[in-house]
């Protein structure tokens, strides 16, 4: 009698263990869901420009950076309200966006091709002085100087926030807070499982803009 209550009690323990086994991994499953539904939609509400210069001469990097003044000025008139008009107007203005990089080039002394295209495409995970953007796929509007890719890029966030600390300009907290909040955790799951389940192969959204 003695030997089948010590069972019992054994076997209510085991049960009772792998009860809180179970809700814990429950609710680390419910959290996990929460938390990479969270970096799909911030990734889903942004639109990023990503400028690639034709060398990493000190003529090229400073074109690159003379061209990104000159898009960011033509993003003054962007609209604001959301990340689909923010891309509509982008690509609608693909075309007066390379004119103006044209005439930054040809101002400067070196004519050269620029292509612009809006696309959609992989970002490493990028820091901030007031935030930092968990690697994934992005919408973006990619400006290419010449036709090299070894220079070193230069990249920001046109919506929300034109290329400021993008804290607190998303219209989701949650997203502003995986961005902006201090739990680690949260933002390296989002990390590593966009880093490995995400495709690096550039997907264009519109025809590129080709040199004119």
């Amino acid at each position: 009698m003695q030997m089948h209550t010590l069972l019992t009690r054994q076997q209510a323990g085991l049960w009772a263990a792998s009860l809180a086994i179970g809700l814990c991994l429950s609710l680390l499953c419910s959290w996990s869901c929460t938390q990479l539904h969270t970096g799909a939609a911030l990734c889903a509400d942004t639109l990023r420009l990503h400028v690639r210069a034709d060398a990493d001469t000190l003529l090229a990097q400073t074109l690159k950076l003379k061209v990104r003044d000159a898009v960011l000025e033509s993003f003054q008139a962007c609209p604001e309200q959301s990340q689909d008009a923010a891309r509509r107007w982008a690509a609608q203005n693909l075309g007066r966006i390379q004119l103006q990089a044209q005439s930054v080039l040809a101002q400067a002394g070196a004519p050269g091709p620029v292509q612009v295209q809006l696309v959609n495409m992989y970002f490493d995970t990028t820091r901030y002085a007031a935030g930092s953007l968990p690697a994934g796929r992005y919408d973006a509007v990619r400006v290419q100087l010449g036709t090299g890719h070894s220079g070193k890029n230069w990249w920001c966030v046109l919506y929300p926030g034109l290329c400021r600390a993008a804290c607190t300009t998303y219209a989701v907290p949650e997203e502003n807070d995986l961005i902006c909040g201090e739990y680690i955790v949260r933002f390296k799951l989002v990390e590593w499982w966009h880093s490995h389940t995400q495709s690096r192969e550039d997907i264009p959204l519109t025809p590129a803009v080709l040199p004119g």
